[in-house]
């Protein structure tokens, strides 16, 4: 994930924040309710018979026959009988696999795999030659991946393992991770509690930078389909994994190039589905249980601010040097966050219709979810107001439904007594999945004029030119004891305002398709269990991005799901990074039952 990625760490999951939000298992008072509780009641003590099979969550709706659009619950997807690769199940959870299956990962947690923002490209900057030593030991630690898959290298780093299947009319299915990590400070070091590239075990937790995000989803994949190639499995399907190499860097190197090369051998389209990293994790809110997996993803632009003014002796300064004048633009967007909102495609929205339905939410709440699925002025009105009571939750929940603004990186000046003739800001904009890039230059613009007017400036935003210098304030300038004209008195300057790395919003993946269907269902056989009162799959948002924007010509079903309790992961892109090992191995049996259940689906 990229530094600003929430991924498992968002706290929409929490039950400890405040507001409304915080809700209680429902009692309903109708008959009707009664009688369907003691059927559900009869389906539950069949479940506590077979914990391999999940049954319908005791709610005031069944999730199994849900009437809500986009919030339909499927039954868990038990793949069909094979009595070794269903010995799996028994192995991946015994003692002894589990100290294996840390050896896989503390190995890979080992090798230092970090990428930075500012390196070369492939072959000229040795920074990447580290992944040569994660290849080595990829291939040393599974031995039966490597002789059962062509593996094909991209850019020179990039892996991609094909597992040809038998029947050609089938997409693929593709399975991603990157292998690369953001970088630990120097400074850091020391506050560690077992060093980053240690993968230490203390029994319960595997330590190091990587250990979470998200070397734990490459070793876990390549753990299940070693345990299905070791089962004798078959694919039907041909299975696709790919590792790009500089995803916390953009990862124009790794996906940037894997993508194309995939889109030249399978065609646009040409994949079945898509699952990364990412999502909101699993976890207990609104009293059931709840996994989100990501269906959008917000877009990305930094909004770079150049300002040119007059420089001369600091001794005899203007009202505002150029730093001041940024900082006042600066200041004007903090004070005006940009407004929260959701459509009705929307996957928060979605979201929002699933707790509705399954949980447990306030009557407005639920009052105003129902009138958000309506067409025209009411159905918008209710979302605008639903929008902001969400945002009003936290900054977590507000960036799920707005586009998040924050000034990074500012520079100016050269010396003390020298005034500033040029200053920069970059504001780094997440893009709300409701919105797109122009809307937020446009927003810029219109935020911005009144300043440039107020200080005399000449514009340039994103092209568009205007000008504010007043000729007749120019020539009452202030001249100095010697006759010369006081530059710093002269007003204006030039404010020149470009977008970089822009991206838009993700296209939203379908939730009413068999590929959903296919992972909302292997979801609860895989998971349900650990909810007695049930567990929810719905769709989410991610406010960072993962490698997948590279992946949108190849299907529309993309989905961002790192199999895990938001609980099990800590420190994510900082000191302590560890992981819960318990829920390294839940992912491992989720991947292998993933596949076996793709492979029996005929989409």
């Amino acid at each position: 994930m990229d530094p600003e990625k929430q991924a498992l760490t968002n706290p929409i999951l929490r039950q400890s924040h405040p507001g409304p939000i915080e809700f209680h298992k429902r009692t309903n008072s109708f008959k009707l309710a009664g009688l369907v509780a003691l059927l559900l009641l009869a389906r539950i003590t069949f479940t506590l018979l077979d914990l391999d099979i999940v049954q319908s969550i005791t709610r005031k709706t069944n999730p199994t026959t849900s009437p809500v659009v986009g919030c339909t619950q499927y039954q868990p997807r038990v793949p069909t009988i094979n009595d070794k690769l269903d010995a799996n199940k028994q192995i991946i959870f015994s003692e002894d696999y589990r100290l294996k299956s840390v050896g896989y990962h503390s190995g890979l947690v080992q090798v230092r795999s970090e990428s930075f923002d500012d390196s070369g490209p492939v072959g000229q900057d040795h920074r990447w030659d580290v992944f040569y030593n994660v290849e080595e030991y990829l291939q040393k630690t599974f031995p039966l991946v490597h002789e059962t898959m062509n593996l094909t290298k991209v850019n020179t780093h990039g892996l991609i393992f094909t597992w040809k299947g038998t029947e050609e009319s089938l997409k693929p299915a593709m399975l991603m991770a990157h292998l690369d990590t953001v970088p630990v400070p120097h400074a850091t070091l020391d506050y560690w509690t077992h060093p980053p590239w240690s993968g230490h075990y203390d029994g319960k937790y595997v330590y190091g930078r990587g250990s979470v995000d998200c070397k734990n989803t490459a070793s876990g994949i390549l753990e299940a389909i070693t345990l299905l190639i070791s089962g004798g499995f078959t694919p039907r399907r041909t299975i696709i994994v790919a590792f790009g190499f500089d995803e916390e860097s953009k990862g124009l190197e790794g996906a940037g190039h894997i993508a194309p090369y995939l889109e030249e051998v399978y065609g646009q389209d040409g994949i079945a589905f898509v699952v990364d990293e990412g999502g909101l994790g699993i976890g207990e809110m609104y009293g059931t249980g709840f996994a989100l997996p990501a269906t959008g993803e917000k877009g990305y632009v930094d909004v770079n601010f150049t300002l040119h003014t007059p420089g001369g002796h600091s001794s005899i300064p203007p009202p505002h040097t150029s730093i001041g004048i940024l900082s006042e633009i600066v200041h004007s967007f903090e004070s005006a966050p940009y407004h929260p909102s959701l459509s009705a495609d929307s996957p928060i929205f979605t979201f929002l219709q699933c707790a509705s339905a399954y949980g447990d939410l306030p009557s407005a709440w639920n009052k105003n979810i129902k009138n958000g699925a309506r067409k025209g002025k009411k159905g918008a009105r209710a979302r605008e107001i639903l929008a902001d009571k969400f945002a009003e939750l936290g900054r977590a929940q507000r960036y799920l439904v707005s586009t998040s603004q924050a000034a990074d990186v500012v520079g100016g000046g050269v010396k003390v007594n020298a005034l500033p003739e040029t200053a920069f800001v970059v504001i780094n904009h997440r893009i709300a999945v409701d919105s797109n890039s122009q809307q937020v230059m446009d927003h810029v613009t219109e935020r911005v004029l009144p300043l440039v007017k107020k200080h005399g400036l000449d514009l340039d935003a994103f092209g568009n030119k205007f000008s504010f210098r007043d000729q007749a304030v120019l020539d009452q300038a202030e001249v100095g004891v010697f006759g010369q004209l006081l530059s710093a008195d002269v007003p204006g300057g030039e404010l020149k305002i470009v977008a970089v790395n822009a991206l838009e919003p993700a296209p939203v993946s379908p939730t009413n398709s068999s590929q959903w269907e296919l992972l909302s269902s292997t979801i609860q056989h895989c998971y349900g269990p650990q909810f007695p009162d049930g567990l929810v799959v719905s769709p989410a948002v991610m406010t960072g991005n993962t490698d997948t924007r590279y992946s949108w010509n190849l299907t529309r079903h993309i989905y961002r799901f790192t199999p895990m309790d938001r609980s099990a992961s800590f420190g994510i892109h900082t000191v302590d990074e560890h992981l819960l090992f318990d829920d390294h191995i839940s992912g491992v049996y989720f991947f292998h039952e993933l596949l076996r259940n793709s492979d029996a689906a005929d989409f």
